[in-house]
């Protein structure tokens, strides 16, 4: 049964096509009105869906300055409240942003047969109604059966499960402040597909994580089966994989005419070694040689050598990487040891670029790739020439064709690429308080309106704004609670400072 909530009235101009204000019902039984609260009311068009935006009380007892300079110097305000009772002038009123029209495919049915934009105002003196959750959810586009649980919608405390393909399919961005909760979110979500039945099919999930936050999920007794940790300090690079063009890209100094003649060089070792050869075996070849010029041997045998230093390049990958992607397991790549920015770049370049040959080629399922501190890998200011940017804005660009998907995460969206933020169709957005930043958001999507960027910038920790592909509608969500915690997230700094100093004291 609908609950009738107050009643459309003229105010203000209102009602527009835009916009509806209500009276709310004085008495409402067990139910709290509040902002985030989606109504509806029946229009010419049919049911008007909205979401409560302002709520304002109002009293024209009040309105009056003398009214109340009378009601401050009265030495006795009971007699003047018996004879002005104040209270019956309160009312209160909300103010409604109209999200969309819904037709039902028949009177008795809750089957929505379509949704449309308004082109009509609200009536005045029509009843306004809470939005029954079934009919929310599929208003919203939320997937009772199959969704990714990530917590509640706020206000109404629906639980909030987001279709999987629409979240990841066109790729998604979670934003905030540092401390805002990124990292916890993205706990949840690699909780949920984890623990997804196979029967649903759920891709292979490989995380590029920075300071090893995550790494406490191999300790989880139900998760430790599905994941694996890869630590990049034996990260290493197979020279025979690595096309030529790579080695200008890892080290741009190497001219055009250098790549020739490292070109020839590789083809007579692929033959000599039969392709088990690394960084010095090409480099005592370049010295042995009596072909060709000599400076340009001597300044290639330079550049080399600085890449060889890097420890980075080998005869072998290491790990060979379609043997650690499968199907619903984690693969987790923890930086957490490497502190040398170009090194990082380099191995996420390699990383990225290996993954996407070998899912267009479909030698490895179809997985979602999660990156975190994205701003470092993939930045926006135009000299800022990251190894690893083009690869991340290729897969941001055509991924979703072979089934790559890509979560960016970071704390700085001003500094991240517009190209590749502006093909994540879905962002999670949890607070951000730099004006640069939610400039940078409103400008890469439709969606953030100024009244938005000024939500955004209050959202306590745990709370995010869902907009864009994975839903119909933006909506406010209550990050849900983590299933397995990390030992280390509740211990505080003071905890942090004794356990040093009994270090020490050892």
């Amino acid at each position: 049964m609908a609950i009738k909530v107050g009643t459309v009235f003229n105010y203000l101009q209102l009602p527009n096509v835009s916009k509806f204000p209500f009276v709310i019902n004085k008495r409402q039984d067990k139910i709290f009105i509040q902002k985030g609260l989606f109504v509806y009311t029946k229009s010419n068009e049919g049911f008007l869906i909205g979401v409560i935006e302002e709520i304002a009380l109002l009293n024209e007892y009040f309105t009056d300055a003398l009214t109340i300079k009378a009601y401050n110097n009265n030495n006795n305000p009971n007699i003047l409240k018996g004879l002005f009772p104040s209270e019956d002038f309160e009312f209160a009123i909300a103010i409604v942003k109209c999200l969309g029209l819904i037709k039902f495919k028949d009177n008795n049915s809750k089957e929505i047969d379509k949704v449309k934009r308004m082109t009509y105002p609200a009536s005045p003196g029509k009843g306004v109604y809470i939005v029954e959750e079934d009919i929310l959810y599929k208003f919203l586009g939320l997937d009772t059966e199959f969704g990714v649980n990530i917590g509640k919608i706020k206000v109404t405390k629906s639980t909030a499960k987001i279709n999987m393909n629409r979240l990841l399919n066109k790729h998604f961005a979670i934003l905030s402040i540092s401390g805002g909760g990124k990292s916890y979110l993205t706990s949840v979500l690699i909780e949920e597909l984890l623990s997804r039945k196979e029967a649903y099919g759920t891709p292979a999930i490989i995380l590029i994580d920075v300071h090893g936050e995550y790494i406490y999920l191999k300790n989880i007794p139900e998760l430790k089966d599905k994941i694996k940790v890869q630590d990049i300090s034996y990260f290493q690079i197979g020279i025979p994989k690595l096309p030529v063009y790579s080695f200008r890209k890892y080290q741009e100094q190497i001219s055009h005419v250098q790549v020739r003649e490292l070109s020839k060089i590789i083809k007579k070792l692929k033959k000599d070694k039969k392709n088990q050869y690394n960084l010095k075996d090409i480099i005592e070849y370049i010295e042995n040689e009596n072909d060709g010029n000599r400076s340009t041997k001597q300044a290639l045998i330079g550049w080399l050598s600085e890449l060889d230093r890097l420890t980075l390049f080998g005869s072998q990958e290491n790990p060979i990487l379609d043997r650690v992607v499968d199907k619903q397991k984690l693969t987790i790549f923890n930086f957490q040891k490497e502190i040398s920015i170009r090194k990082k770049q380099i191995i996420v370049d390699y990383i990225c670029n290996r993954l996407f040959n070998l899912r267009r080629t479909n030698n490895i399922p179809p997985f979602l790739l999660i990156v975190e501190e994205a701003h470092q890998f993939c930045p926006e200011a135009a000299h800022a020439k990251a190894i690893s940017k083009p690869i991340i804005e290729m897969i941001a660009r055509e991924g979703r064709k072979f089934m790559a998907c890509l979560c960016l995460i970071s704390q700085r969206p001003k500094k991240l690429s517009t190209t590749a933020l502006s093909q994540c169709n879905s962002k999670m957005v949890l607070n951000i308080k730099n004006p640069y930043d939610l400039k940078h958001l409103m400008d890469s999507s439709e969606a953030i309106t100024k009244d938005y960027a000024s939500m955004i910038s209050s959202l306590g920790v745990g709370e995010m704004l869902l907009m864009g592909n994975a839903v119909n509608y933006p909506v406010f969500i209550d990050v849900r609670e983590r299933n397995f915690k990390s030992k280390t997230e509740e211990i505080s700094l003071a905890q942090f400072c004794l356990e040093w100093q009994n270090k020490e004291l050892k």
